[in-house]
């Protein structure tokens, strides 16, 4: 290249400033494709990459460019975690983590200090299979990111008829449990790869590279790895150990690569087809959820009440049951139950509701009961988050006799029936069920000679539950429990209340 002493105005040539730096203007291109140079709209212009990926195994180099608003404003995302779990104990979380394997022959799985294992007794049989994965669902969708990183490891090498999937996925009911909807990695005869899943219809990215886009990619027995998936609107990436694999941009026709706003972390191991080539089994050491993107100085809850609305029902599922006042004409005094809702008691998140005074002492009913819905890929699958319980009641029907009368209540919650002696299963048990877990509302007692209309002394209960609250997984129950522990009340003395939840949906 030729020195350049005092600059040039010639055509072609450079040009220095007075103080002998060289000036540049970063060339560039119209969107005719039309080379620009020299002029304002390009004059000191650099634009900015990210490397993503550098295409070490799948061979695309991938780069973005960072996004600005109008304000000069530089985007940017943080890591909000919704869930981890790390394996290294000797029994399921039965509040957490809900387990199925298949009718007759079994595919037993177990759960240890090294994790779980999905074929703890080494099984080849054909049509077999089992589940295992969270109760609870993590919202996706939109421009966020939702990201899932599972930590396992594989005693064999993939092999005829045995499939293990994992990921988040609405898991099948029945064997071969094969996945309704989600986002996932499959492991099978043909290697392992990434699956999206919209509705029951699959889309599968190739077979992953070895290295640079060839080759297959071949893990190392008894080895883990980190598995990573990454999904949003546009598409979904797929990792190990920090290297991108493969991608699924989103289908056309489809907004998103999954039908489900919802979706739980799923484990996934069938054989089917015929027996399995060889032994196979798959340990998962743990896993982590995050939603990545806004930050808010609000609690998740509060942002979802702005989008999805407070103190009614979600998309898809009973929108007038939670909109309206349940039992709202003055409802019929029952006798409550303790293994079912009665009628005339409010089925709803809140309500009113009357009750015969129980001549017995220490009976405890359901006051009020209601099932978060089960998620599926039309209903969303949130968590239900109680964050404080108000409980007002007054005497009616009849004075309190001799005895003064007092109530008990505790608000129950996470049981997988309506009944409260719902038992919880064993460890590692087929079709997981939760016993109900319970938090103490507090007394209601009324004196003796209290009149038809008169409040308990004790006023209204409110107990807020702050910044420990109460979370309500999609398909469980929350309810009202109470019981008389003490009184000599008539058949014709009724409590009547009214119930309201505080409560939120994430």
């Amino acid at each position: 290249m030729a020195i350049i002493e005092t600059g040039s105005s010639a055509t072609g040539a450079a040009n220095v400033d007075t103080n002998f730096n060289l000036m540049t203007n970063s060339p560039g291109y119209t969107s005719g494709g039309v080379a620009i140079g020299g002029t304002d709209t390009s004059a000191g212009a650099v634009v900015m990459f990210s490397e993503v990926d550098a295409g070490t195994k799948n061979g695309i180099r991938q780069t973005l460019s960072p996004e600005v608003d109008l304000d000069y404003r530089l985007r940017v995302a943080h890591d909000n975690m919704v869930d981890q779990e790390l394996f290294n104990y000797a029994a399921q979380n039965t509040g957490k983590h809900t387990y199925v394997t298949s009718a007759g022959t079994p595919m037993v799985a177990s759960i240890g200090v090294l994790g779980v294992n999905t074929n703890s007794t080494s099984l080849t049989t054909t049509t077999i299979g089992n589940t295992f994965g969270t109760h609870a669902m993590f919202p996706v969708g939109g421009t966020q990111t939702t990201a899932v990183e599972t930590s396992i490891s594989f005693t064999a090498q993939p092999n005829a008829n045995t499939i293990v999937d994992f990921g988040l996925f609405q898991r099948g009911a029945s064997t071969a449990f094969a996945p309704l909807d989600g986002v996932y990695f499959r492991v099978n005869s043909s290697g392992v790869f990434g699956v999206i899943n919209a509705g029951g219809v699959e889309t599968t990215t190739a077979v992953f590279p070895l290295s640079t886009g060839t080759g297959t990619f071949v893990y190392t027995n008894n080895s883990t790895y980190r598995y990573l998936i990454q999904v949003n609107n546009v598409s979904t990436s797929f990792w190990i150990n920090n290297y991108k694999y493969g991608e699924i941009i989103t289908p056309a026709g489809v907004n998103f690569p999954c039908k489900s706003l919802a979706l739980p972390w799923s484990v996934r191991h069938a054989i089917v087809g015929g027996a399995a080539g060889a032994v196979f089994t798959a340990v998962i050491a743990d896993y982590k959820v995050f939603i990545r993107g806004s930050q808010y100085a609000d609690r998740l809850g509060t942002v979802a009440n702005r989008v999805l609305g407070s103190y009614q029902g979600l998309s898809g599922g009973t929108i007038g049951g939670l909109a309206t006042y349940v039992n709202s004409t003055n409802p019929t005094a029952a006798a409550p139950a303790n293994t079912s809702l009665t009628a005339n008691l409010p089925g709803g998140l809140g309500g009113q509701g009357a009750v015969t005074a129980a001549i017995a002492a220490a009976t405890e009913g359901i006051w009020s009961s209601y099932q978060v819905p089960a998620g599926s890929s039309t209903i969303q699958g949130r968590r239900l988050v109680i964050r404080g319980v108000r409980l007002d009641a007054v005497n009616t029907g009849a004075a309190v006799a001799t005895t003064a009368t007092t109530l008990q209540f505790r608000l129950a919650f996470g049981h997988t029936t309506v009944s409260l002696a719902q038992a919880e299963t064993a460890s590692m048990a087929t079709a997981t069920t939760k016993a109900p877990r319970s938090v103490a509302l507090g007394y209601m007692t009324w004196a003796v000679a209290a009149g038809i209309g008169a409040q308990p002394q004790t006023g209204v209960l409110f107990v807020d539950f702050g910044d420990a609250p109460i979370y309500v997984n999609p398909g469980e129950f929350v309810a009202l429990a109470g019981k008389f522990i003490a009184g000599t009340a008539t058949v014709s003395q009724t409590i009547s209340f009214t119930y309201t939840p505080i409560y939120t949906w994430e």
